[in-house]
């Protein structure tokens, strides 16, 4: 039978399109699924490094979270001391890309402590952060000063890193208050200078304040100098160059051993009685200057007042208020004058307050200060008036125990405790005011009251910390350290009792 002409067609196209379809499978790519994206190893890097940044300035998180994928991660902190742990900060979350990579920034801690950030199980290697702190010496240039001809001060920050066109403020002794004379910038050699002209011969005091900073989102807040002492001779003496000026101090990074701040969980009367929100909280962790208003709390307002009759100056240091009678550095025998830190702007006339303390004695000189921390009427305070005075901690610090009490008009009551101030360690003292009774508090027991209404002032009440001096004598250098300051309202928390009365006696109002 001879096959029709379909018969034979069809096989052949069929033939044809398995030969054409092989072909193309032969030229035409593969579309396989995509290959899963490769896991990295977390890790962290900061920019600047240490060494490079100080307290307050913009530092940058750079690093991977170990797994790809986009999810939320936030930064982690621990202080690294007994009894920390790591603590997450809030308002630090940000976004990986589809590989795990981040970036976070945020403004430098003041003292030594740990980074890492977090995601759910995933964490980064941790980073240990050490922050150099501010330093400016202030010199003259060498040259004899006479007074009525131009005279040549130097500021140097060359100890800590470089912040080039940052403001300076050369200032003129005032009393115990200072008065701007004129302004500089520093250079791209960390220094700037100063001509000024002193009109008469005798002794001046000049300091220079490296002013605010900032950038990005840091802030790093105003610094001083120690005084500089410069002898004017009178008219037409022979300019001469004078000898080297004595060492000047030097920023160091902090460390664990520079601050040795006890941990979270210390007994404070804040936390122990639940006194609940503060009204404000100056704890000074992040480059703030004495005129920044308190970083938390309900009412963050506020600033310090620092004034300084001597050697000494008030300044931040270490995520703390310090009042340093004398640099510590090579050349320094000894210091004079008094300091104080008073706060303006946020004083009330019954409440609580706390402060953890640590006085501190160096050498030179033959007396002690004698550190307060005081509640005032601010009327009071404004005028140096201590005759309505609480006073919260009283202590010679190479001398054993403190004393508390209160003071009005010609009646003060006091109380001695064997408390010891020397050494490292940090204590929290604290007072309660109601309209009936002043109550005492050492990390956080009960340690004095009075419920004689005549302590009570009913004024508006604020916070003044001092060293104070023996009139013009030789003091032992010495540097007082607040690591925080802190003030709640009345109603919250544990019910006050007991304490012991503290004795009546005599006072001589001063003012």
């Amino acid at each position: 039978m001879t096959p029709t002409r379909e018969a034979v067609i069809r096989p052949l196209s069929a033939l044809l399109a398995l030969l054409l379809s092989s072909t193309l499978a032969l030229v035409t790519p593969t579309h396989a699924a995509p290959a899963p994206e490769r896991q990295r190893a977390a890790y962290l890097k900061v920019t600047p490094g240490n060494g490079a940044f100080t307290a307050g300035q913009q530092i940058t998180l750079r690093g991977n979270i170990g797994a790809p994928g986009r999810r939320r991660v936030h930064l982690e902190t621990h202080l690294d001391r007994p009894g920390d742990q790591w603590r997450a900060v809030p308002g630090t979350e940000v976004r990986t890309n589809r590989s795990g990579d981040f970036t976070l920034r945020l403004r430098a801690h003041a003292t030594h402590i740990l980074y890492r950030v977090a995601a759910g199980g995933r964490r980064t290697p941790s980073w240990t952060s050490a922050a150099v702190q501010q330093e400016i010496a202030l010199a003259t240039d060498g040259r004899t000063a006479v007074a009525g001809e131009p005279l040549t001060l130097v500021a140097d920050t060359t100890a800590m890193p470089l912040f080039a066109g940052r403001a300076l403020t050369l200032q003129a002794r005032t009393g115990a208050g200072w008065t701007t004379v004129a302004t500089s910038t520093v250079g791209t050699d960390g220094r700037g200078s100063f001509s000024v002209v002193p009109s008469v011969e005798g002794q001046a005091v000049y300091r220079v304040r490296q002013e605010d900073w900032d950038q990005g989102i840091g802030h790093v807040g105003w610094f001083p100098s120690y005084p500089l002492y410069v002898d004017v001779a009178r008219a037409g003496t022979r300019r001469t160059l004078l000898p080297t000026p004595a060492e000047k101090p030097v920023a160091k990074p902090v460390t664990a051993q520079v601050r040795q701040a006890p941990a979270p969980h210390q007994a404070t009367a804040g936390v122990g009685r639940r006194w609940g929100l503060s009204r404000y909280d100056f704890d000074w962790e992040y480059g703030e200057s004495l005129t920044d208003g308190a970083p938390l709390g309900t009412r963050r307002r506020g600033t310090w007042l620092d004034a300084s009759s001597g050697t000494g100056r008030v300044f931040m240091r270490n995520g703390g208020l310090q009042l340093s009678s004398n640099s510590e550095g090579a050349g320094r025998a000894g210091s004079t004058g008094s300091l104080a830190a008073t706060l303006q702007g946020n004083a009330t006339p019954y409440g609580r307050w706390e402060t953890r303390l640590n006085p501190l004695v160096y050498a030179g000189g033959a007396t002690d200060y004698t550190v307060k921390v005081e509640l005032l009427p601010e009327s009071d305070a404004a005028r140096g008036c201590d005759a309505r005075a609480i006073t919260m901690f009283e202590a010679r610090p190479s001398t054993p125990g403190i004393s508390i009490g209160a003071r009005s008009g010609a009646t003060a009551w006091q109380r001695n405790l064997p408390e010891v101030v020397s050494g490292q360690t940090f204590h929290a003292y604290a007072v309660e005011v109601t309209k009936k009774k002043i109550t005492w508090f050492v990390d956080g027991r009960v340690v004095g009251r009075v419920t004689d209404t005549a302590a009570i002032s009913g004024q508006p009440l604020t916070v003044r910390i001092s060293m104070q001096a023996s009139g013009d004598v030789p003091m032992r250098t010495t540097r007082t350290l607040a690591d925080w300051v802190r003030a709640w309202p009345l109603g919250k928390g544990s019910p006050t009792r007991g304490g012991a009365r503290l004795t009546p006696g005599s006072s001589t109002p001063t003012c």
